[in-house]
This record gives C-alpha cells, structure tokens and sequence, in this order.
C-alpha cells in the first residue's frame, strides 16, 4: 500500500486504515508502508517558505503625518530647539522627525539598516539587529532631531537600504516627505530670502492706560 505525499486527504484517511489493520498484522503478514505528511509551516499565515516585508507604518513631525504624502509646511517656532544649525548656520533644528518601523511578512527579519536621506544627502541611519523586525508587528519609533533649511525640503527614509533581506515585498520600503520650511532659521530677518520684518510695541491709544493694558505687537517693514 502506497500514498500520494502531496495528498493530506488520503495520508489522514490512510492513518485510519493502517492503524484499523495493525490488530491483524501479525495473523494476515500485512506489512505497513510508511505514511507521508505535509511538512509543518515555518512562520505565522500556514506558509513554510514566508519571508519578511519591511516597511514604515507611519511618522510625524510637528505633530503632522508625513507619511501621508503631500507637503508639509512647518511655520511654528514651537518645535523648533534651535536656530542657526548646520554646517552653515541656516538651518532649524526640530526636536522630533520620527517614524515607525514594522515587518508585515510572516517570519522575522534578519538585520538591516534604514537610512535617512536630506536632499538625496545621507544624514542618519538606524540599524536593526537579527529579529528585531519581528513577524506581523510593529517597533517603538525611531527619532531624528531633523536640521531643515528654510524653504522645501525632500526627507527620504529608506528601510533595507543595503538590500540585506530577501523580502516578500520590496516596494514599500521607501518613504518620502516635502517639508516647507516657513521659518527664519539662520536669523537675517527673512523666511527663504523673503521679508524684512521686524516686530515692534504699538503705542497705547487716547485714553487707554499703558499700566493697565497689555501692548500688542504689529509688524513693521524694515527701514
């Protein structure tokens, strides 16, 4: 008696068979064959041959979603922790870019690198130990003090950057955000090159007592 190794149906119907027919082998000299199975799944979803998918569920910036595509115009000083950054001193220093990595595959990940690139410039790069992407889940987010210029800025963050893992999906790797920089970062007075402003204390009004009130600000064109 032989079976199809590729058949669950017919090795589990053949199990009961043999196992009815072992009471009479030694009366009949019926002489069992070896029952062939399914080899066990090697990873979550039933899949013996799975692989990892790296990939960014999401990231932020001033509290803003850059992972959903489009530009982000950053005109607050508030997360700002520094003017005058950079090698040339024109550069806002934020004090959160962040995103978070995870494997959507069914086995974990071997280690790998995310980079994150400023104008196709590489600036930071993270790495990721042997499973540390694990299988169906999600890690803590990764952080950058971003340094951004005034004006557009192209951040790229790019997982498995040095192509170390075989992936089920190698096309979401890469992620891409349009920061719009609306700020004076290396303190001339303009935003971009644009403006001259600078911010003077109005004058209290006929009968108003400057004491008691509060002096609001107005903008001024300079000289």
């Amino acid at each position: 008696m032989s079976f199809n190794r590729n058949s669950p149906g017919l090795a589990a119907a053949a199990a009961i068979t043999l196992a009815l027919a072992a009471s009479n082998a030694g009366a009949s000299g019926f002489q069992l064959q070896p029952i062939f199975t399914d080899p066990p799944a090697s990873g979550p979803g039933g899949l013996a041959d799975g692989l990892p998918d790296i990939t960014i569920g999401v990231g932020y910036i001033d509290g803003k979603k850059w992972t959903d595509g489009g530009v982000i115009v950053l005109d607050s000083m508030g997360p700002v922790i520094a003017t005058r950054a950079g090698p040339q001193q024109n550069m806002c220093r934020f004090n959160q870019f962040d995103y978070q990595p995870g494997n959507q595959g069914t086995v974990n990940a071997t280690g790998s690198t995310a980079l994150i690139y400023r104008d196709n410039i590489p600036v930071k790069s993270d790495g990721f130990p042997n499973g540390y992407l694990f299988a169906g889940g999600w890690t803590p987010f990764k952080k950058w003090e971003a340094e951004l210029k005034e004006g557009m800025n192209t951040i790229k963050v790019v997982m498995d950057a040095n192509k170390q893992v075989s992936e089920s999906n190698e096309g979401n790797n890469s992620f891409v955000a349009k920061l719009n920089v609306q700020l004076d970062c290396d303190g001339d007075g303009k935003i971009n090159g644009i403006g001259g402003f600078k911010v003077e204390p109005s004058k209290p009004g006929p009968g108003s007592d400057p004491a008691t009130k509060s002096r609001k600000l107005r903008l001024k064109p300079r000289g």
